[in-house]
């Protein structure tokens, strides 16, 4: 068991005493010493065990409590969370279970940035995702926005496409699930049945509650949680050996981890990004998604004519529809990305950052840690944009701040020939 140790139950003691006097009778039994005295004292010896060992089975089952399975963990939605990177239906689902399961006990959002996840990116995804179920349920429409309308979460991928990043500098999905059960709180939500009586004593209604309990972080070494009470002796083991942090660790990690999510600086800057995330993202993540929906639908009124000239035309518009839907998605990837670095630069000069100093990490003065601009070269901006064919997207590429364009600008290829 787990938790404060209160006793043996009173069904484990008439346990124990039964099979203590099952044991006494079988060290006091006598053997006689002839043939017939040997097999009369077994005989006699079985028959006694036999009365005094009947039942034990059941009460050792009376003994064991009865451990009722949590209908949720957080470790385990957490863990499911950050499995679906790349299905957005899921990954939001499961976020609004976490809120709804546990958002009474702990702060979500904490509990988000401590395991290296940004709350703020999360809560963007959410409010898109949101838009687009109202959007489904107000128009009578097929194709994607169709299949959400109906609670097909599956839909929600083509309309999304993929997920932006959602990880807190220094973070990657990897570390995050591995640092899971070190990181999350270890909730359980569990049902019980709750028994309601009269004044009387008789009971008028059963019905099921939930509670949250709180089994303690884990950790990924094995460990038996049903002896809390011992202290354990002090032990002479050789201390297990240091692991060496190399030099381009230490770079990598420096760049990025930040040395308090939960300071009102970084809580001012978390609630910047959303608002800057809010302005410039989302409204042209949403104008890809409209139109490569609209693309799909085309696409699919094409392959269910009969019609030959029909199908051709609503294939062309379909097509063309979906490529100019691909170059705004390359550009809002590359404007998240200016946001991500204006970020990164707020907390360098909050001084938020960290570097290592040896195998110690200590705070990094604004201005120490290098921060990468983003990049792009003109060979990807020009096969993104369908040869250069979409030059306004082009030119709103060219206007995104920070942004670095690297190489020879290829001329644009004119397909209308």
């Amino acid at each position: 068991m787990s938790g404060k140790h209160c006793g043996p139950s009173k069904a484990a003691l008439d346990l124990d005493a039964k099979i203590g006097s099952a044991m006494d009778d079988l060290q006091s039994s006598s053997i006689g010493t002839g043939a017939a005295g040997i097999a009369d004292s077994i005989s006699g010896l079985k028959d006694n065990l036999k009365s005094k060992t009947d039942g034990i089975l059941a009460d050792i089952e009376s003994a064991i409590p009865d451990i009722p399975k949590p209908k949720a963990n957080l470790q385990e939605q957490m863990t499911k969370l950050m499995s679906n990177l790349d299905n957005p239906g899921a990954l939001l689902s499961e976020l609004e279970g976490i809120k709804g399961n546990f958002g009474g006990n702990i702060n979500i959002d904490d509990m988000l940035s401590k395991a290296g996840v940004d709350p703020s990116k999360l809560e963007g995804l959410s409010v898109e995702f949101k838009d687009l179920q109202k959007k489904a349920q107000l128009q009578n429409t097929v194709g994607a926005l169709g299949k959400l309308a109906t609670g097909d979460l599956s839909a929600v991928k083509d309309l999304m496409g993929g997920i932006p990043s959602i990880t807190l500098p220094g973070s990657d999905p990897a570390s995050i699930l591995d640092g899971i059960c070190k990181d999350v709180p270890n909730l359980d939500i569990v049902e019980k049945e709750v028994e309601v009586k009269d004044e009387e004593g008789n009971v008028i209604e059963t019905k099921i509650e939930t509670e949250t309990v709180k089994k303690g972080t884990e950790t990924k070494l094995p460990s038996e949680d049903a002896e809390p009470v011992e202290e354990a002796e002090e032990k002479n083991d050789p201390p297990e050996p240091e692991v060496e942090v190399t030099p381009a660790d230490k770079i990598e990690k420096s760049k990025t981890v930040v040395v308090d999510p939960n300071t009102e600086a970084a809580a001012k800057i978390r609630k910047e990004t959303t608002d800057e995330l809010q302005a410039r993202y989302y409204p042209i993540k949403k104008e890809w998604a409209v139109m490569n929906t609209a693309g799909s639908d085309k696409l699919q009124e094409a392959d269910e004519t009969n019609r030959k000239k029909k199908k051709a035309q609503l294939m062309a518009e379909g097509i063309a529809l979906q490529k100019e839907a691909s170059a705004i998605r390359f550009y809002s990837r590359l404007v998240e990305k200016d946001i991500n670095y204006n970020e990164t630069v707020k907390k360098d000069k909050a001084g938020l950052l960290v570097r290592f100093d040896g195998n110690s990490v200590v705070p990094a003065a604004p201005g120490e840690v290098p921060i990468s601009k983003p990049t792009v070269t003109w060979e990807e901006i020009h096969e993104r944009t369908n040869f250069s064919n979409y030059p306004d997207i082009i030119n709103k590429i060219e206007a995104i701040p920070s942004l670095e364009i690297k190489g020879e600008r290829p001329p644009r290829e004119n397909f209308g020939g």
